[in-house]
């Protein structure tokens, strides 16, 4: 293994982080919601609203999520870190890809939340990337 190889397991490690910070966040939000915000509704109530804002919390926390998680990454393997974190965000593109086909229920709800997936899946990159160090100045390549 060369020192400029990914680290797959590194970033099969940070997706699984990475999706674990994210469902957290959307747990708090909904917590947040029904108990400081608007209490005293039915569980099916709170139900829809995690459906609702699930996307949102996904779009909006998303980026600085993968940023940190990249800065752990270069932290943990910084000759590699780009590579690694840019397969963290393929790895989690697969499985949100994934989740997104095969999750029950009408096309029409999967195709209103499409949006919400591209939007986020950019900012998630673009964390990544820059988390990573994507805008350093890299060494010119020796070719002697």
């Amino acid at each position: 293994m060369t020192t400029t190889s990914i680290r797959w397991g590194l970033a099969a490690v940070a997706t699984l982080v990475a999706e674990i910070a994210l469902i957290t966040l959307s747990i708090l939000c909904v917590a947040v919601y029904s108990y400081a915000i608007h209490t005293g509704e039915t569980p099916e109530f709170y139900g829809a609203f995690a459906k609702v804002s699930g996307p949102w919390v996904s779009l909006i926390a998303g980026g600085p999520a993968f940023f940190l998680i990249a800065r752990w990454i270069r932290r943990r393997a910084p000759a590699a870190a780009l590579g690694t974190a840019m397969a963290m965000s393929g790895f989690y593109l697969a499985i949100e890809v994934a989740i997104l086909l095969l999750w029950p229920g009408e096309s029409s709800a999967t195709l209103a939340t499409l949006p919400f997936v591209i939007g986020g899946f950019v900012f998630k990159v673009t964390g990544a990337w820059l988390g990573a160090g994507g805008t350093t100045a890299r060494a010119p390549a020796k070719t002697a």
